[in-house]
């Protein structure tokens, strides 16, 4: 690559850089623009996509509604018992699960699992925060420069509880 290539490369990201949010108006505005004083058949194709589009939708959820109301009619006495309780069972197994990762030596313990050293907090990814809805976890690294372990350790539950 040329030098005048990577200059003008990176007066281009610059400029995208600096001005990027009016870029995208500009474009937004000149597609508008030229909708309105096209002569094909673009509104019309769109118009049909779009109400066809609708039409499915709307179509769906008259179905799914449907089938709910059936549902719903069909529902004996026992049938919500039964369901409550299979939700209750759920809910209770969930708990519990959740209080013995919370309770787990093994899960709790701030040293690596691969090499017995330290570790030291890092940074979480985006799928460790949506483990922490269920069970509070943190991410670790082994301070061995030879293992390099990552992972999630459980915060282990407050004195207190």
């Amino acid at each position: 690559m040329n030098r005048s290539t990577s200059q003008s490369d990176r007066r281009w990201g610059a400029l995208w850089r600096e001005y990027w949010f009016e870029i995208i108006w500009v474009i937004i505005v000149l597609t508008g623009v030229f909708l309105l004083v096209e002569r094909m058949n673009i509104r019309m194709m769109l118009w049909r996509w779009t109400t066809a589009l609708l039409r499915t939708i709307f179509t769906g959820v008259l179905r799914v509604e449907g089938r709910v109301a059936a549902f719903i009619l069909n529902t004996t006495l026992s049938d919500l018992v039964g369901m409550g309780l299979i939700a209750l069972a759920i809910v209770a197994m969930l708990l519990r699960l959740r209080w013995r990762l919370m309770r787990s030596e093994r899960l709790t313990a701030l040293v690596c699992p691969v090499c017995g050293g330290p570790l030291h907090r890092i940074h979480r990814r985006p799928v460790d925060r949506l483990i922490s809805l269920f069970v509070p976890v943190r991410r670790y690294r082994c301070r061995n420069r030879d293992c390099r372990w990552t992972g999630l350790r459980v915060v282990p539950p407050s004195h207190g509880s």
